[in-house]
């Protein structure tokens, strides 16, 4: 049997051919960039999550120090050999002093999370680069260093706020998207389990909270998600750890004077990071 094809039949087919194989070249970089979109912003000042294929992850912990859930966290991190980032209160350092200066000695990292918790968005530039350096230089008084790292209240931000933390020479870190435990709302332990485990992506940043509350489902939930960690083959480490794990950006060629599309978000856009977390 003889199959004919017309040409016309053949140019139908060649095209189909050519789109299918265009749209498996595309759709799997298009799915990378939807499902990275899904972890964090584009403002490349801001820190959500890390791009990197190395099984590696950073807890953190919000609205410390706290006389009660703190040492617990401490104790349980110790024991899984796993490090994390305290972004503190500065009301808090200063009435427990003692449990930052054990923070720093168990190797964790101490962050600014301003003196008394407030939203940086609605006070002037003056105002918020006053908290930050007072919680700056109180944290430095108790461990002899001044944090690298802020993490703004509720996630809220914009342009001011990234100015200011800039000044002082603070990165700014928020959380992966898909790795906000909810902690502060104790929806149960095993609930805080599942939103950290079933999601957990290499590079990215978990939010948990050590004050602000009672942080009892916390405490319970932490060994389980350490257990089941590890499990899946990842070290636990502090932010500005992870940071070193980054995979290097791309060489952007442009001309005098024009702005790459990060920097236009960057420069036309702002962003409020609250996410749902507004504690």
């Amino acid at each position: 049997m003889i199959v004919t094809i017309s040409l016309r039949s053949w140019r139908r087919h060649w095209r189909l051919a050519a789109a299918a194989a265009i749209l498996a070249v595309a759709l799997p970089a298009w799915w990378r960039d939807v499902h990275a979109g899904s972890r964090g912003g584009s403002n490349p000042h801001l820190v959500w999550y890390v791009k990197t294929k190395q099984k590696v992850a950073a807890l953190t912990f919000d609205d410390g120090p706290s006389p009660t859930a703190t040492p617990k966290i401490l104790n349980i991190l110790a024991a899984h050999h796993a490090r994390a980032t305290f972004f503190v209160l500065g009301q808090a350092a200063r009435q427990y002093p003692e449990i930052v200066r054990q923070e720093a000695r168990a190797g964790m990292e101490i962050g600014n999370h301003t003196y008394a918790h407030i939203n940086l968005k609605l006070h002037s530039k003056e105002q918020d680069a006053e908290d930050l350096k007072h919680t700056q230089k109180l944290v430095g008084k108790i461990i002899g260093r001044a944090p690298d790292l802020m993490r703004p209240p509720y996630g809220a931000y914009d342009a001011s706020v990234i100015t200011v933390a800039h000044q002082l020479k603070l990165k700014v870190v928020l959380w992966s998207w898909t790795e906000d435990s909810k902690d502060w709302t104790n929806p149960g332990v095993s609930s805080i389990v599942s939103r950290v485990v079933n999601h957990i992506q290499p590079g990215d940043i978990v939010l948990f909270h050590d004050g602000g509350g009672n942080r009892d489902q916390t405490v319970a939930a932490l060994p389980l998600i350490l257990n089941d960690l590890t499990a899946m083959g990842y070290r636990l480490v502090t932010v500005s750890q992870l940071l070193t794990y980054s995979a290097p950006q791309p060489v952007v060629r442009r001309r005098q004077g024009e702005l790459v599309p990060t920097e236009r978000v960057a420069a036309t856009k702002t962003i409020i990071g609250c996410r749902g977390h507004c504690r």
